[in-house]
């Protein structure tokens, strides 16, 4: 009987090749199984293309996730007339890698922190501090801000009519602006949401480039779609760092080209 792991090595080789890029990535992580030791997977994915890089990582301390970066972009046929790139990546971290990567590849390289992890991290937080009652329809507001669907607005209960009359006739950045504005007057004096508006301030740039360049994605969704499919297996069956890299390439290549 032919066992799982002969299948795997009859894999064939990824092509080293260079991929067309749009400009506009994706970048995240996702902790693996090699031989049943902990690694990295990390992921640069073109958000237009679906061109990805990827590699398995020993650990996650800048310079590795800076090298493999580099690396990574080093393989994209950047197109000559772009000022710049943009990575998403998450809420929080990376600042000081993608300045030394920028600093390595020559080319400015613009941020847009992931929506979906600052909304779960402010929600952690108000959980945390038991304030999920008092703060429950701040994290609404925040969430119709961030994603502006008819959903949303509807899940603002008693204050989606008002906020509607409000937001009609007005564009997406126009609407965050008249959010942020009602999300301060109710619930500025509260601590966590104080914290969490200075942060916006702060970062409002990486926060919001997406109002500025429609291109842009606002999640990292599309890398957490790429980790999703198969996901067990390739969390946990591998013994080979080129088996699970091998399997992932060609097993996305064929979703994508249908070849």
């Amino acid at each position: 009987m032919i066992s799982p792991e002969t299948v795997r090595k009859t894999i064939p080789l990824i092509p080293v090749t260079m991929m067309e890029a749009s400009g506009y990535f994706v970048y995240d992580e996702q902790y693996v199984h090699i031989a049943g030791i902990e690694r990295y997977r990390a992921l640069l994915r073109d958000s237009i293309t679906g061109n990805f890089v990827e590699d398995i990582l020993d650990d996650l301390r800048e310079d590795t996730i800076a090298a493999f970066l580099i690396d990574a972009l080093s393989r994209f046929i950047i197109p000559d007339n772009l000022d710049y790139i943009v990575i998403t990546t998450d809420g929080y971290h990376y600042e000081s890698i993608l300045e030394e990567v920028s600093e390595k590849i020559h080319i400015r390289i613009k941020r847009q922190r992931c929506l979906f992890h600052i909304e779960k991290d402010l929600a952690h937080r108000i959980k945390d501090s038991r304030k999920e009652k008092d703060l429950d329809m701040a994290k609404r507001m925040i969430k119709f801000m961030f994603f502006q669907t008819e959903r949303n607005l509807r899940n603002l209960g008693k204050n989606s009519d008002p906020i509607a009359r409000i937001i009609t006739g007005k564009n997406e950045k126009e609407i965050v602006d008249i959010m942020l504005e009602k999300i301060t007057s109710l619930y500025g004096d509260d601590s966590i949401i104080s914290n969490f508006l200075s942060f916006l301030r702060r970062y409002r740039k990486e926060v919001f480039l997406y109002l500025e360049d429609h291109m842009v994605e606002k999640t990292s969704d599309k890398a957490e779609q790429h980790f999703s499919i198969q996901s067990w297996l390739f969390k946990h069956r591998f013994k080979t760092k080129e088996g699970l890299l091998r399997t992932s390439f060609w097993y996305h290549h064929y979703l994508s080209t249908g070849s």
